[in-house]
Protein backbone atom coordinates (compact mmCIF):
# COMPACT_ATOMS: atom_id res chain seq x y z
CA UNK A 1 0.00 0.00 0.00
CA UNK A 2 0.90 3.68 -0.13
CA UNK A 3 2.51 3.61 3.31
CA UNK A 4 5.48 1.68 1.89
CA UNK A 5 6.34 4.30 -0.70
CA UNK A 6 9.65 6.00 0.08
CA UNK A 7 9.92 9.82 0.23
CA UNK A 8 12.55 9.87 -2.51
CA UNK A 9 10.30 7.91 -4.86
CA UNK A 10 7.36 10.17 -4.05
CA UNK A 11 9.44 13.26 -4.81
CA UNK A 12 10.57 11.87 -8.16
CA UNK A 13 7.13 10.75 -9.37
CA UNK A 14 4.88 13.24 -7.59
CA UNK A 15 6.81 16.52 -7.39
CA UNK A 16 3.84 18.83 -6.71
CA UNK A 17 2.47 16.65 -3.96
CA UNK A 18 5.89 16.13 -2.37
CA UNK A 19 6.61 19.87 -2.36
CA UNK A 20 3.22 20.62 -0.80
CA UNK A 21 3.48 17.99 1.95
CA UNK A 22 7.08 18.96 2.63
CA UNK A 23 6.02 22.55 3.24
CA UNK A 24 3.29 21.67 5.73
CA UNK A 25 4.14 22.06 9.42
CA UNK A 26 3.67 18.45 10.54
CA UNK A 27 3.14 17.02 7.07
CA UNK A 28 -0.19 15.38 6.31
CA UNK A 29 -1.23 15.60 9.96
CA UNK A 30 -1.13 19.42 9.82
CA UNK A 31 -4.17 21.50 10.79
CA UNK A 32 -6.55 18.64 11.65
CA UNK A 33 -9.43 21.02 12.39
CA UNK A 34 -9.49 22.14 8.75
CA UNK A 35 -11.75 19.92 6.67
CA UNK A 36 -12.90 19.51 3.08
CA UNK A 37 -16.12 17.89 1.88
CA UNK A 38 -15.98 14.52 0.17
CA UNK A 39 -17.79 15.96 -2.85
CA UNK A 40 -14.55 17.75 -3.75
CA UNK A 41 -12.65 14.46 -3.80
CA UNK A 42 -15.31 12.85 -5.94
CA UNK A 43 -15.19 15.81 -8.30
CA UNK A 44 -11.46 15.55 -9.03
CA UNK A 45 -11.27 11.76 -9.33
CA UNK A 46 -14.76 10.87 -10.54
CA UNK A 47 -13.97 11.31 -14.23
CA UNK A 48 -10.76 9.25 -14.02
CA UNK A 49 -11.63 5.99 -12.21
CA UNK A 50 -8.46 4.37 -13.54
CA UNK A 51 -6.48 6.47 -11.06
CA UNK A 52 -7.58 4.09 -8.29
CA UNK A 53 -5.10 1.53 -9.64
CA UNK A 54 -2.27 3.91 -8.76
CA UNK A 55 -3.25 4.46 -5.14
CA UNK A 56 -0.26 2.40 -4.01
CA UNK A 57 2.06 5.08 -5.34
CA UNK A 58 0.77 7.60 -2.80
CA UNK A 59 1.06 7.98 0.97
CA UNK A 60 -1.52 5.75 2.62
CA UNK A 61 -3.95 8.47 3.72
CA UNK A 62 -3.94 10.05 0.25
CA UNK A 63 -4.05 6.79 -1.68
CA UNK A 64 -7.10 5.68 0.27
CA UNK A 65 -9.03 8.62 -1.15
CA UNK A 66 -8.39 7.25 -4.63
CA UNK A 67 -9.30 3.67 -3.73
CA UNK A 68 -12.37 4.51 -1.66
CA UNK A 69 -13.55 8.07 -2.26
CA UNK A 70 -15.50 9.46 0.71
CA UNK A 71 -19.22 10.02 0.54
CA UNK A 72 -20.14 13.39 -0.95
CA UNK A 73 -21.30 14.71 2.43
CA UNK A 74 -18.40 13.28 4.43
CA UNK A 75 -15.64 15.52 5.80
CA UNK A 76 -11.95 14.70 5.41
CA UNK A 77 -8.75 16.53 6.45
CA UNK A 78 -8.17 19.50 4.16
CA UNK A 79 -4.44 18.69 3.96
CA UNK A 80 -5.31 15.25 2.56
CA UNK A 81 -7.57 16.81 -0.06
CA UNK A 82 -4.92 19.31 -1.20
CA UNK A 83 -2.29 16.55 -1.32
CA UNK A 84 -4.67 14.47 -3.45
CA UNK A 85 -5.32 17.41 -5.77
CA UNK A 86 -1.59 17.72 -6.39
CA UNK A 87 -1.12 13.96 -6.68
CA UNK A 88 -3.82 13.69 -9.36
CA UNK A 89 -2.18 16.50 -11.33
CA UNK A 90 1.15 14.67 -11.06
CA UNK A 91 -0.30 11.29 -12.00
CA UNK A 92 -2.01 12.79 -15.04
CA UNK A 93 1.23 14.61 -15.94
CA UNK A 94 -0.54 17.94 -16.36
CA UNK A 95 1.36 21.17 -16.77
CA UNK A 96 0.23 24.17 -14.73
CA UNK A 97 -2.05 25.54 -17.44
CA UNK A 98 -3.78 22.17 -17.84
CA UNK A 99 -4.21 21.87 -14.07
CA UNK A 100 -6.12 25.14 -14.02
CA UNK A 101 -8.25 24.30 -17.07
CA UNK A 102 -9.21 21.04 -15.41
CA UNK A 103 -9.94 22.77 -12.11
CA UNK A 104 -12.39 25.13 -13.80
CA UNK A 105 -14.21 22.42 -15.73
CA UNK A 106 -14.44 20.01 -12.79
CA UNK A 107 -15.74 22.72 -10.46
CA UNK A 108 -18.29 23.88 -12.98
CA UNK A 109 -19.52 20.28 -13.29
CA UNK A 110 -19.74 20.04 -9.50
CA UNK A 111 -21.69 23.29 -9.17
CA UNK A 112 -24.08 22.22 -11.94
CA UNK A 113 -24.79 18.86 -10.30
CA UNK A 114 -28.27 18.35 -8.80
CA UNK A 115 -26.89 18.44 -5.25
CA UNK A 116 -25.37 21.92 -5.61
CA UNK A 117 -27.24 23.65 -8.43
CA UNK A 118 -29.66 25.41 -6.08
CA UNK A 119 -26.87 26.35 -3.67
CA UNK A 120 -24.91 28.09 -6.42
CA UNK A 121 -27.92 29.76 -8.05
CA UNK A 122 -27.89 33.50 -7.29
CA UNK A 123 -29.42 36.61 -8.79
CA UNK A 124 -26.17 38.24 -9.86
CA UNK A 125 -22.37 37.96 -9.69
CA UNK A 126 -22.39 40.65 -7.01
CA UNK A 127 -24.74 38.61 -4.85
CA UNK A 128 -22.53 35.57 -5.28
CA UNK A 129 -19.49 37.45 -4.01
CA UNK A 130 -21.34 39.05 -1.09
CA UNK A 131 -22.30 35.61 0.16
CA UNK A 132 -19.18 33.80 -1.03
CA UNK A 133 -18.18 32.95 2.53
CA UNK A 134 -21.37 31.00 3.16
CA UNK A 135 -20.94 29.04 -0.05
CA UNK A 136 -17.30 28.32 0.80
CA UNK A 137 -18.47 26.96 4.17
CA UNK A 138 -20.53 24.33 2.35
CA UNK A 139 -17.29 22.75 1.11
CA UNK A 140 -14.66 23.72 3.70
CA UNK A 141 -14.31 24.06 7.47
CA UNK A 142 -11.62 25.91 9.39
CA UNK A 143 -10.79 28.25 6.50
CA UNK A 144 -12.58 31.47 5.64
CA UNK A 145 -13.46 33.34 2.45
CA UNK A 146 -14.51 36.96 2.81
CA UNK A 147 -15.27 39.87 0.55
CA UNK A 148 -12.67 42.61 1.06
CA UNK A 149 -14.14 45.44 -1.01
CA UNK A 150 -15.10 46.62 -4.48
CA UNK A 151 -13.58 49.25 -6.73
CA UNK A 152 -13.47 50.24 -10.39
CA UNK A 153 -10.91 47.51 -11.16
CA UNK A 154 -12.86 44.62 -9.61
CA UNK A 155 -14.10 42.98 -6.44
CA UNK A 156 -11.54 41.73 -3.95
CA UNK A 157 -11.90 38.64 -1.79
CA UNK A 158 -9.51 37.10 0.72
CA UNK A 159 -9.15 33.43 1.60
CA UNK A 160 -7.71 32.92 5.10
CA UNK A 161 -6.22 29.66 6.34
CA UNK A 162 -3.66 28.25 8.80
CA UNK A 163 0.02 28.41 7.94
CA UNK A 164 0.83 26.97 4.50
CA UNK A 165 -2.32 24.85 4.37
CA UNK A 166 -2.86 26.16 0.84
CA UNK A 167 0.01 26.71 -1.60
CA UNK A 168 0.06 28.88 -4.70
CA UNK A 169 -1.19 26.22 -7.12
CA UNK A 170 -4.22 25.21 -5.07
CA UNK A 171 -5.00 28.90 -4.55
CA UNK A 172 -4.89 29.40 -8.32
CA UNK A 173 -7.19 26.40 -8.72
CA UNK A 174 -9.62 27.87 -6.18
CA UNK A 175 -9.59 31.02 -8.30
CA UNK A 176 -10.78 28.92 -11.23
CA UNK A 177 -13.52 27.48 -9.03
CA UNK A 178 -14.63 31.00 -8.13
CA UNK A 179 -14.62 31.93 -11.83
CA UNK A 180 -16.76 28.88 -12.64
CA UNK A 181 -19.27 29.96 -10.00
CA UNK A 182 -19.35 33.46 -11.46
CA UNK A 183 -20.07 31.99 -14.90
CA UNK A 184 -23.07 30.17 -13.47
CA UNK A 185 -24.30 33.41 -11.90
CA UNK A 186 -24.40 35.04 -15.33
CA UNK A 187 -21.11 36.92 -15.30
CA UNK A 188 -19.66 37.50 -18.78
CA UNK A 189 -16.05 36.37 -19.28
CA UNK A 190 -15.24 36.24 -15.55
CA UNK A 191 -11.66 36.07 -14.36
CA UNK A 192 -10.39 35.69 -10.81
CA UNK A 193 -6.82 36.87 -10.38
CA UNK A 194 -4.61 35.75 -7.52
CA UNK A 195 -2.89 39.01 -6.67
CA UNK A 196 -0.92 38.05 -3.58
CA UNK A 197 -0.06 34.90 -1.65
CA UNK A 198 0.86 34.90 2.02
CA UNK A 199 1.54 32.03 4.42
CA UNK A 200 -1.98 32.40 5.82
CA UNK A 201 -3.96 34.18 3.09
CA UNK A 202 -4.63 34.39 -0.62
CA UNK A 203 -5.80 37.72 -2.05
CA UNK A 204 -7.98 37.71 -5.17
CA UNK A 205 -9.48 40.24 -7.56
CA UNK A 206 -12.57 39.20 -9.52
CA UNK A 207 -13.49 40.91 -12.78
CA UNK A 208 -16.13 40.27 -15.43
CA UNK A 209 -17.77 41.93 -18.39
Amino acid sequence: MGGAVTPSLIGAKLPRMAAYVGGLPGGLSAHPSCLAKGALVRSIVGDRPELARRAGELPRDVGRLLEEPPLAGEWIPEAHFVALFHAVSDLLQLDDAAVLVRARSRNRALFESPAYRILMAVLSPGSLLRFAGKRWDNFHRGTFLEMAGASDDGVRVVLRFPQRLFDRMILLAFGQAFAAALELSGARSPDVLLERVEAEAGHYRAVWG
